[in-house]
């Protein structure tokens, strides 16, 4: 059983290409033990050239036709005379075969390539080489590519293959499986086999558990989950377990039924981890091979044989596990990611095992251990030895044996483990032909690189494949099609032709011109060479579908009717002629072809609900009702079918049909999850038309308002902002919305006349004119507004709508919407919020700004709040406010909330599940190589500095991308090299000083709202924050600091950010040499840390170096020392992010000081301008100060000799709370030193007297800082 066979070129040619291009190859011994080497053995390809030259052995031909092929120096040339030395040699084997076979495909001979894999096959079953089933492996999945290019491949192959399948000898295990897939479908399409007997073929052939039993689901629905132990992994199993706490979820054993292998649920169930377990009885001591579909954890009598954590890079292709039992009955369990699943027992060889199973978990079992045997997944070892080193000496081997790894991870869909085995042999420039040419594809689908990247890779790789043998049709296909996306279609036209001409046996590069053809209108051409290519292939579904599909295009109805014939003896499933009915109306030959394919496969129970869709298309709802209540017959667990019947009586009037179905429904087992949701829909809406309000009296009623004189400022005015919430017990709600807003001004016009559609059942959207009439816009196909007809100043628009919200953890918890009366731009008339919530439930209520307390009465078992707040005038909008949510009136419900369940969401929110790629291990450890290993935070530093210098920010989040395409987020990044050198690291959710204080519990979740990172290193734990480019390494931003975090691992340890760090300010020292015009000449040095160090290095980053000078003298020193001009300017520390940002400045004044009479009076210097952050002499919103602010002044004035300097010199401190500004200027004989102080830390200041008090700080702050100094003569 094969994970993946696409084998595509997906970007280019549209289909498969029989994986061409995963040209894997092993050396393999001589089966008659010659001389030639063994597999692991490296050869020199010089050596060996001129050894096989002209000799007769296939064995040696094969061996040196493989590697120069794959070995790096290998040729086109010399390839090419090995092929044909090898039509003359004897004594073919393995190696004959396969090379063959690959030279063969690649250089478009897909027959001969076919015959040869056949004897590649042939020969791995004798073969004692413990790489002979990858050899068969590659052979089998390439050979059944080639069915569309062959025709008749299986009847003329079946001789051959049948007796593998019988006894496979060493092919192994993976090989046999895809030969059993095609031998049956074979047998299935040609109607050999078919019902029960095509069953039994199935499930015998691949040694398919008969009886499993599913449970689940257990868990959050996350992916830490994988590894988590439940209780489902012990037997016996009960019918269900314990409630999960967190979301409300019942596991419990799963009603199931199988079809063929695949056992699944038949009911609906949530995400989840699921286990499935069968028993056997063993008639004696037995090897096994056990393989459980989409498992991450087996155990044989709870013993753990193999698992699959997907944190470790390359573990998919872990498929398998070996054990040997004993005599005896045994219990075989899985842990697998989805309800539905498949338990094979096979022999070590792939075959079935022909043990029966059975669900009993009543009797005794595993009475003795089971003996884990040795991994039996090809490529475990060489893969396990690629993730810890891929430059290890036990992560090579020769190219030839990489390369077949490669291709075989490349099947199980690990393309960044096949691109790692081959990139040793890509790196040289004489890297081989064909290894390019495997290369490239493999890159194609390397999840390591960001898309941009991989294409680059893969363009590259086909180049240069395309340079070394130019006879390589895939290569040159691919090259041409890309260029043509670049400079048009029409250029590839000419060269698709010249290819498809010489390689005239492959379908692939003439199904791409014809496509090419239909992209470019050229009909006569396209039906032309499509004529032509299903003529010559007739086995080619995909040139069948292609001509059948210019032909029913051209009307040619007839001949498009043989050609469908043709696709449904290929493949008898295929639904061509069903899309050919219905895209032509023909309900009659749909049905037709429906009820054929019904008849032909009874296990698609969704063909009798297809067969249904097609009459109540053609206009026969009755009949449409009766095939639906056969669907049901047949799957009476098929909720979503018996919806569809009750809608359709719920139609002609049986009110209580939804009811019924539900009821039906549970009583058959199913959940009914979709009548449910209709019942909800319906039934809200029904429980709610009490609470809805008639729009037009309260336009009425708002106009008899503004008749008396009043009016609603704003540009618009919010006449009915009204919502009515019905909630369940089980958490579910219905929420009936209705908003009136009158257009005020031409703004509102603009704003309001798109309108996204409301979600969930539209009751109303429509304009309402001043004269009463009625307006409703019309949805126009692919515009994803509506447009309120013919707005205008002072028409209505009024939207009316109900909405559902699904039940969250199965009642335990109920999160409210947050209710707003009031917002910016308009006024509310009246502003209403109803919430009718289960008496038994602990409702909290949280509130914010002036809202009155709310009415309350009972509704049975239920209770009604209401809310109301009229004539609310537009919010104010001023500068520096927090969130609008923290102060605006506002009003939210809600119960179970809470930051401990929250928490332990986080914590699987913030699992790391990226495996590690050994590629990227490698560069992390040549970032650091010049570190001691023992010296973690060195090397996290390190990490840090390159991630600074490396990364653009972006929103790729996936840090392996990030890194590679040196674009994304830099904490993914970050986070992932340090992982990658054992550095351990977690996140943490930090409070931070400026937070709003919490109303309650559901906003005590909110406070914690700001992530840092947490290492631990040999110089103790470092907190930082990782977003911004020019932060320093273990930077903690101001308002983070000594605050309170919550560690997302397991147990969410409580700790406390560090206290100290960089101030986030600027220190300003220097000298001025006052003259006696009142002209200077200073040196100043600015030395910017914290948050100022890293905007100000930011903007230098943006701002081209020319303009620096400009920069600092108009923007910096201006402020700081108004009228100086710049002189010099040397930037210090730039790039040091630890150091602060110095700026050193040398620059003249020429009016330091002014001449008053007989004295000087020196200008104010260095002003904060403090009480612009408190701009309004009134606030009615909090005023939030974001930031720290840090100034430090040390700056000497030198006065002429002939000027008196006072002896007493103005200073003074002022202090508000933690706020600081400080003068204590200092005189000399000759000089003045301004020492200046400002501190003003993040925090928020409330309106009203606190906000009053700091204005009075601020403005006597600067009064403090801006007095000038008088100097006498």
């Amino acid at each position: 059983m094969t994970t993946n066979q696409n084998g595509t070129m997906a970007s280019i040619m549209k289909r498969p290409l029989r994986n061409v291009l995963g040209l894997g190859v092993l050396v393999l011994a001589s089966a008659c033990g010659g001389a030639v080497p063994s597999s692991n053995t490296p050869v020199d390809l010089g050596k060996l050239r001129s050894n096989a030259k002209g000799s007769t052995d296939g064995e040696t031909v094969g061996r040196w036709l493989l590697d120069e092929m794959f070995a790096p120096g290998g040729t086109a040339k010399n390839a090419e005379e090995a092929r044909a030395t090898l039509d003359k040699a004897k004594d073919k084997g393995l190696y004959a075969s396969l090379g063959a076979a690959i030279y063969d495909e690649t250089h478009g001979d897909p027959k001969r390539a076919a015959k040869e894999y056949v004897e590649t096959i042939r020969a791995a079953k004798p073969s004692t080489d413990p790489a002979a089933p990858l050899a068969a492996w590659y052979a089998t999945h390439h050979l059944v590519g080639l069915r569309g290019s062959v025709a008749g491949l299986w009847e003329q192959t079946k001789a051959s293959l049948n007796p593998i399948i019988d006894a496979p000898g060493n092919v192994g295990w993976r090989a046999l499986a895809e030969l059993h897939e095609w031998s049956t479908a074979e047998a299935f399409d040609r109607a050999e086999v078919t019902g029960d007997a095509y069953d039994a073929l199935v499930t015998g052939r691949m040694g398919c558990a008969l009886n499993v039993r599913i449970a689940g689901p257990f868990g959050h629905g996350t992916a830490p989950d994988r590894r988590r132990s439940f209780a489902a992994e012990r037997a016996p199993w009960p019918p269900s377990w314990p409630e999960d706490p967190s979301r409300g979820t019942t596991p419990h054993v799963l009603k199931t039924e199988r079809n063929r292998c695949l056992t699944a649920s038949v009911e609906q169930t949530e995400d989840g981890i699921f286990y499935a377990e069968t028993y056997f009885d063993a008639p004696e001591d037995k090897d096994l091979l056990i393989a459980v579909q989409g498992s991450v954890a087996v155990w044989v009598d709870d013993v753990l044989v193999g698992e699959r954590d997907l944190r470790n890079w390359g573990i998919w292709q872990r498929f398998g596990a070996a054990v040997r039992v004993p005599k005896g009955r045994h219990r075989v369990s899985a842990r697998i990611l989805n309800d539905a699943g498949s338990i094979r027992l096979m022999n070590l060889d792939g075959t079935a095992a022909k043990i029966a199973t059975d669900g009993d978990a009543s009797k005794p079992y595993g009475l003795a251990r089971p003996q884990i045997l040795p991994d039996p997944n090809p490529i475990q070892k060489y893969v396990a030895a690629l993730s810890a080193d891929p430059d290890a000496e036990s992560a090579k081997t020769t190219p030839l044996v990489a390369t077949l790894s490669a291709e075989a991870a490349h099947i199980d869909g690990l393309n960044d483990v096949a691109s790692t085995a081959l990139a040793p042999f890509v790196t040289p420039k004489d890297a081989a032909p064909e290894m390019l040419l495997a290369a490239a594809r493999f890159a194609h689908g390397d999840i390591a690189y960001p898309e941009q990247n991989r294409r680059a890779t893969e363009k590259s790789l086909y180049e240069r494949a395309s340079s070394a043998d130019p006879k390589l049709w895939y290569a040159r296909g691919w090259l041409v099609l890309d260029d043509a996306e670049q400079r048009g279609l029409v250029e590839a036209v000419d060269s698709l032709r010249k290819i498809a001409a010489d390689v005239p046996q492959v379908p692939e590069v003439t199904e791409q011109l014809v496509r090419l053809y239909g992209r470019l209108g050229w009909r006569a051409e396209r039906m032309k060479t499509i004529k032509e290519l299903a003529e010559r292939f007739p086995d080619d579904r995909v040139a069948l579908g292609l001509y059948a599909s210019a032909l029913e295009e051209d009307g040619s109805l007839a001949e498009a009717d043989k050609v469908g014939a043709r696709l449904k003896q290929l493949d008898p499933d295929s639904e061509v002629d069903l899309d050919r009915a219905i895209a032509r109306h023909d309900w009659k030959a749909a049905i037709a072809e429906l009820r054929r394919l019904e008849k032909r496969r009874p296990d698609r129970r969704e063909i009798a609900g297809k067969v249904a869709d097609v009459l109540m298309r053609a206009g026969d709802p009755s009949a449409a009702a009766e095939q639906l209540r056969k669907a049901l017959a047949k799957n009476p667990q098929d909720s979503a079918t018996r919806l569809r019947l009750a809608d359709h009586a719920y139609a002609k009037g049986d009110t209580s049909a939804l009811q019924k179905a539900l009821a039906e429904a549970l009583q058959v087992g199913s959940k009914g999850n979709e009548i449910r949701d209709a019942i909800e829909l319906v039934e809200g809406a029904s429980l709610l038309e009490p609470y809805r309000m008639d729009g037009r009296k309260v336009i009425k009623e708002f106009e008899a308002w503004e008749k008396a004189g009043k009016h609603m400022d704003g540009t618009a005015a919010r006449v009915l902002d009204y919502a009515a919430t019905w909630v369940h017990p089980d958490g579910s709600s219905e929420m009936l919305e209705h908003e009136i807003i009158r257009i005020q001004s031409q703004e509102a016009v603009g704003k309001e006349s798109e309108q996204q559609p409301p979600a969930g059942l539209v009751l109303r959207i429509r304009v309402i004119k001043p004269d009463g009439s009625i307006l409703e816009p019309e949805p126009v196909a692919g515009k994803p507004t509506l447009t309120m007809p013919h707005l205008s100043v002072g028409d209505y628009v009024e939207i009316e709508h109900i909405t559902q919200s699904p039940s969250e953890a199965k009642g335990r918890r109920y999160r409210g919407p947050h209710w707003f009366f009031r917002e910016a731009d308009k006024g509310y008339w009246r502003s209403e919020f109803v919430v009718l919530t289960p008496k038994d439930k602990p409702l909290e209520v949280e509130t914010v700004g002036k809202v009155p307390s709310p009415s309350q009465s009972e509704r049975g078992m239920l209770v009604e709040r209401r809310w109301r707040v009229d004539e609310s005038p537009p919010a104010p909008e001023e500068a520096d406010s927090p969130n609008p949510r923290e102060f605006l009136p506002s009003v939210r419900v809600g119960w179970g909330i809470n930051l401990n369940d929250t928490l332990v969401r986080y914590v699987d929110a913030a699992s790391e599940e990226t495996p590690l790629d050994p590629r990227l291990r490698k560069a992390a450890r040549e970032i650091v190589a010049k570190i001691p290993a023992a010296n973690k935070d060195d090397q996290a530093r390190a990490l840090y500095k390159y991630i600074g210098s490396e990364l653009q920010e972006s929103n790729e989040t996936d840090g392996r991308r990030a890194i590679t395409g040196r674009s994304g987020s830099r904490q993914a990044a970050f986070l992932y090299l340090v992982r990658l050198l054992d550095i351990p690291v977690q996140l943490a959710l930090v409070k931070s000083r400026i937070a709003m204080p919490p109303l309650g519990k559901m906003s005590e979740v909110e406070m914690y709202d700001n992530v840092l990172a947490r290492l631990d290193t040999d110089k103790g734990p470092r907190w930082m924050s990782i977003r911004d480019k020019f932060a320093p390494y273990a930077y903690v931003p101001a308002e983070l600091r000594g605050q309170p975090a919550i560690r997302l691992v397991a147990g969410t340890p409580k700790d406390t950010t560090p206290e100290l760090g960089d101030s986030d300010g600027v220190q300003l020292e220097g000298k001025a040499m006052l003259a006696a015009d009142g002209s200077a000449t200073i040196d100043l040095v600015q030395s910017y840390s914290g948050r100022m160090g890293i905007r100000l290095r930011e903007i230098f980053d943006k701002v081209p170096q020319n303009r620096h000078r400009e920069l600092v003298e108009t923007q910096l020193l201006a402020t700081n020392i108004p009228g100086a001009r710049l002189r010099d300017l040397k930037l210090e520390h730039v790039d040091d992010l630890a150091a602060p940002l110095v700026l050193r400045v040398r620059a003249e004044a020429p009016q330091l000081a002014r001449t008053v009479g007989q004295k000087m009076v020196l200008k104010s210097l260095f002003p904060v301008n403090i009480a612009q952050i408190a701009s309004l002499a009134e606030r009615q919103t909090p005023l939030l100060l974001g930031s720290s602010s840090h100034v430090e002044v040390k700056f000497e004035v030198v006065a002429p000799k002939d000027v008196h300097v006072p002896e007493l010199l103005p200073g003074g401190e002022l202090k508000d709370g933690d706020r600081t500004v400080m003068v204590k200027d200092t005189a000399t004989q000759h000089s003045i030193v301004l020492h200046r102080l400002v501190d003003i830390p993040a925090g928020r200041v409330q309106p009203g007297s606190e906000y009053a008090r700091f204005v009075n700080f601020t403005r006597s702050a600067d009064q403090l800082l801006e007095r000038e100094i008088s100097l006498g003569r």
